[in-house]
């Protein structure tokens, strides 16, 4: 399991390569107790369920589409399903622009502070002395420098070098949902626009605490190393359209394989989710008020949608009546 890209794979633009999930559903093996507080959490978060809304106020109509930047067979199906809303819109709005993130794939000089530690700063002083142990043996394993993964920020290790079968590596997958509606707008020339920049999701992650990006590796270095089956959770969860079942579950899942505390798992899925998802969606919404057209479609990794902060909450602050469409 990938904890930085478990939660990418539903959050960020895509671009990589796919390694097909042989996991679990952690869903179908629960204790009663933990599927009671599942259940209770599901019914006390905001919009919890569904990856397709339909936000109207005035003469403005918005199409909020949840997405999955992972590729998967069952894509084709949502699409067709999706077409006469995409077809109705005059803008399509995603994450990130396509040229955008053509940019951060040449990795300006200027965004090299996202991915490495601050001067004079080491990994191997930020990890306890087991977890630095734990991890030469993973970097040993897949032929990296050492002493070039000592210099960068844990995060961006965790996506680039602690692999699982069951997660994408770089920023995502090709084929995702979010790349064939980008290439239907394409097709179609309706209007694409973007909710950030690459840099603004980068400065997002990376400016979580360099103390808990490391907790964070320590724990998935453990989970790689342990025997948990990989998690095909978040993957079943959305197709479902209960996508947060498998944020709920997180601690859980990681707290039952590591010597990690429940509390403390929790507590790290936490910061993660206020910065990956609060902080960008509360920004987000600057740009979608601020849209010209009254007939369009917002895009985005789909566990931006429920929650006190999601999406579709915020839009039912601002005055929105929201509805449930297929999907």
């Amino acid at each position: 399991m990938k904890l930085f890209a478990l939660a990418f794979a539903l959050l960020l633009p895509a671009s990589g390569l796919f390694a097909a999930c042989r996991g679990i559903d952690y869903r179908d093996h629960l204790p009663s107790a933990t599927r009671a507080q599942l259940d209770r959490e599901m019914a006390a978060t905001p919009f919890s369920d569904g990856n397709h809304w339909v936000a109207t106020r005035g003469n403005r109509t918005i199409h909020v589409i949840g997405t999955m930047h992972g590729g998967d067979a069952r894509m084709a199906k949502v699409m067709r399903t999706l077409r006469p809303a995409l077809l109705s819109a005059q803008a399509i709005f995603l994450e990130t622009s396509d040229q955008d993130m053509e940019r951060l794939d040449r990795m300006p000089p200027a965004l090299t502070r996202s991915f490495l530690l601050p001067q004079g700063r080491e990994l191997r002083h930020l990890l306890t002395p087991e977890a630095w142990q734990r991890f030469k043996l993973t970097v040993q394993a897949t032929g990296a420098n050492l002493d070039s993964m000592n210099r960068m920020q844990p995060w961006a290790i965790s996506m680039f070098l602690v692999q699982s079968g069951c997660r994408p590596y770089g920023f995502g997958l090709r084929r995702g949902l979010d790349d064939r509606i980008a290439g239907f707008a394409r097709r179609k020339k309706i209007p694409l626009g973007a909710l950030e920049t690459p840099e603004q999701a980068l400065a997002a992650i990376s400016g979580m605490p360099l103390r808990d990006q490391a907790r964070m590796l320590e724990l998935e270095l453990q989970l790689v190393q342990s025997d948990m089956p990989e998690d095909a959770t978040p993957v079943e969860a959305y197709f479902d359209q209960s996508v947060w079942t498998s944020f709920v579950l997180a601690p859980w899942i990681s707290a039952r394989y590591s010597s990690f505390s429940y509390a403390e798992t929790k507590r790290l899925w936490a910061q993660y989710n206020r910065r990956l998802l609060d902080q960008r969606n509360i920004r987000w919404m600057k740009v979608i008020g601020g849209a010209s057209q009254d007939r369009f479609v917002v895009a985005v990794g789909a566990a931006h949608l429920p929650g006190r902060n999601g999406l579709l909450n915020l839009l039912k602050a601002k005055g929105f009546s929201l509805s449930r469409a297929p999907w």
